[in-house]
């Protein structure tokens, strides 16, 4: 007889629950209180960090004090880095001292590794505690006479708020400049803070010594080889025996490294000449290579691969003379351009010339376009941020494949023919960068005529305005919005206004989401007609992702009216859509993906944008 023995069931249910408890525990993440818990000789990547308890201080801020980095979550192709003991031992002391300057002393921070399969997950826990207040600001300046403003500081820093490293060097620093540009080349800022953790205050105090006023001296310039020094003087603000100015330095220097000639520019007050009352001044500087090759390009649905190509001259004949060739090509406008800058012209130092020759061709739904321009004129910076340009055009314009549906609608047009007249406009810019603004606006405008004296066969005028503005609302989240408008008529009978400078919206830097000049009035075939009159805008919010990684969502609106001085606010269409953009040292590489509200008939219900800077 066989006899067999079972296990009773309660007995081999605890038999199941112990080996699964035994596979679940040689796969869970080993915790560790700290560094000196990981094995030794073995290596191990970084996989996460996070953050608990910051209120005060972002998360990127405290990424950028750590060497320890996590690989972005979007780079998955690259190797995560190796977590490093020692560097992350000095990264929590980093921490601690981004704290403190930032009022924070009583701050405390602990941590926590995870550990599964040679990764570590970092876990950093940082209770701020209260933070240092400003107790009292005593400000002391010697028997000169002179004294600071009140805003020096009161802005700035005062009683009752935290306690800030960067606060407190910049009252000195504000202090140090304000009499500079009085004059006092040799003034001394001594400042001193006495931190009582204790209380959690702080008592501040400020001595000026101004020295004795001075005056500019001698200037000379070191560093240029190809560059005629005389090129670099004759940017300076100040003239010899001025009084010496910070203010007059600086905008010197801003002068300066807008000639794109220098890669580094220096100004050095030589303060030790044995005359405390006059200050010669040295500019150190570095040239660039005198040539330049730019390629860049993007990518839409309708223009498809746009391609281009520059070639420049940043010094042609000398004299800060500038020469440039440029080549695009697209599936809708491609170029040749010749641009040659002579700045100083007629020794006026506000005043270049400018001589544009271009050869254009626009392969567009109502017509294809061929035209010769020389496009002469004159730029004048009255200020900084303010400059404008008067030029005379001339052109000869040949329209092929124009639309028949387009001559039906619009009546007879001149096919080809020479084009005449001045041109002008003006343009305000007060962005903090040209690449990627995050306050500021720009405000341009301009205004073409051709014909009505001036000869050839066209006679029309045309104007457009648009104002951008870029505002940091905190966050890390820019605001930016812009508007534009236009309108614009013949001088005589209707053939006289070109097909090719009508208004066209929709598409490529215009309204997203609308193919390219597809919002508007068209003809019966559904081929773009332009307009007389063009309104556009658009409100843009960009939030900073992760590091460089910056995402966007926008809203467009626009449309074309086939009347001068017809805004048609009333018939406006819109679009909107996500954006993400990766910053380069070259600027923003971006992606935009736009969406018609009303998908327009015989369109895609989509575009999407590829390109290097910002949509606008």
């Amino acid at each position: 007889m066989t006899m067999t023995r079972s296990v009773p069931p309660d007995r081999w249910f605890c038999a199941q629950i112990l080996v699964l408890m035994w596979i679940a525990g040689m796969a869970a993440p080993v915790r560790a209180a700290t560094v000196a818990s990981l094995r030794p000789g073995e290596t191990y990547g970084v996989a996460k960090i996070h953050f608990h308890g910051n209120r005060n201080v972002s998360d990127g801020e405290l990424l950028a004090q750590m060497k320890t980095k996590a690989r972005p979550f979007y780079q998955i192709w690259k190797t995560r880095p190796e977590f490093n003991p020692g560097t992350f031992e000095t990264d929590l002391k980093q921490l601690k001292r981004l704290y403190q300057i930032n009022g924070f002393y009583e701050a405390v921070i602990h941590y926590d590794l995870s550990i599964a399969d040679h990764l570590v997950t970092v876990d950093i826990d940082i209770a701020e505690n209260k933070p240092v207040l400003v107790q009292s600001i005593d400000l002391r300046v010697d028997d000169s006479g002179q004294w600071p403003e009140p805003s020096t500081y009161k802005q700035i820093l005062k009683p009752g708020d935290v306690f800030t490293q960067q606060a407190y060097e910049k009252i000195a620093e504000n202090l140090r400049t304000q009499f500079f540009n009085r004059g006092c080349a040799h003034v001394q800022v001594k400042r001193q803070a006495l931190v009582n953790t204790s209380v959690n205050r702080a008592r501040i105090s400020y001595f000026v010594q101004p020295g004795v006023p001075a005056v500019f001296g001698d200037t000379k310039v070191e560093g240029t080889h190809n560059v005629s020094p005389a090129v670099v003087l004759r940017e300076l603000q100040y003239k010899t025996g001025e009084e010496f100015s910070q203010t007059k330095l600086e905008e010197s220097r801003a002068r300066i490294v807008k000639l794109d000639l220098f890669a580094m520019v220096r100004f050095n007050p030589q303060l030790e000449t044995g005359n405390p009352k006059v200050v010669p001044i040295t500019i150190v500087v570095q040239e660039r290579p005198k040539h330049s090759i730019k390629v860049g390009g993007g990518y839409n649905t309708e223009s498809q691969v746009v391609a281009n190509f520059q070639w420049s001259d940043r010094n042609w004949l000398g004299d800060g003379r500038k020469l440039s060739l440029l080549a695009q090509y697209s599936n809708i406008n491609s170029m040749l351009v010749a641009n040659f800058t002579q700045p100083y012209m007629f020794g006026i130092r506000a005043l270049s010339g400018v001589v544009d020759v271009r050869e254009d061709i626009q392969q567009v739904p109502p017509y294809t376009l061929f035209a010769t321009r020389i496009l002469p004129h004159l730029n004048y910076e009255f200020t900084s941020y303010l400059s404008g340009y008067l030029g005379f055009r001339a052109e000869y314009a040949k329209l092929t494949a124009v639309d028949p549906s387009v001559i039906r609608a619009l009546g007879p047009l001149r096919e080809s023919g020479f084009l005449f007249g001045p041109y002008i406009g003006l343009v305000l810019n007060t962005t903090d960068d040209p690449y990627n603004p995050h306050r500021g606006y720009v405000l341009t405008a301009d205004a073409i005529q051709g014909g009505g004296g001036f000869g050839g066969k066209y006679s029309f005028y045309r104007f457009q305005a648009e104002a951008k503005h870029y505002q940091d609302v905190g966050w890390g989240t820019i605001l930016a919005t812009r508007l534009k408008v236009g309108t614009g008529d013949s001088l005589g009978s209707k053939s006289d206004y070109p097909l090719f400078y009508r208004f066209y919206a929709g598409g490529e830097g215009s309204v997203r989401g609308y193919g390219y000049w597809r919002l508007g009035p068209t003809t019966s075939n559904d081929v773009p007609l332009g307009g007389l009159s063009d309104i556009e805008g658009s409100l843009e919010a960009r939030h900073q992702i992760w590091e460089a990684l910056w995402g966007a969502v926008f809203l467009d609106f626009g449309q074309v009216s086939r009347h001068p001085y017809d805004l048609p606010v009333s018939n406006l269409r819109f679009a909107a859509g996500p954006a993400v953009s990766y910053m380069t040292p070259v600027g923003p590489v971006r992606i935009d993906l736009g969406f018609p509200f009303k998908k327009p008939q015989g369109q895609a219900g989509w575009q999407v944008y590829f390109s290097i800077g910002q949509f606008f």
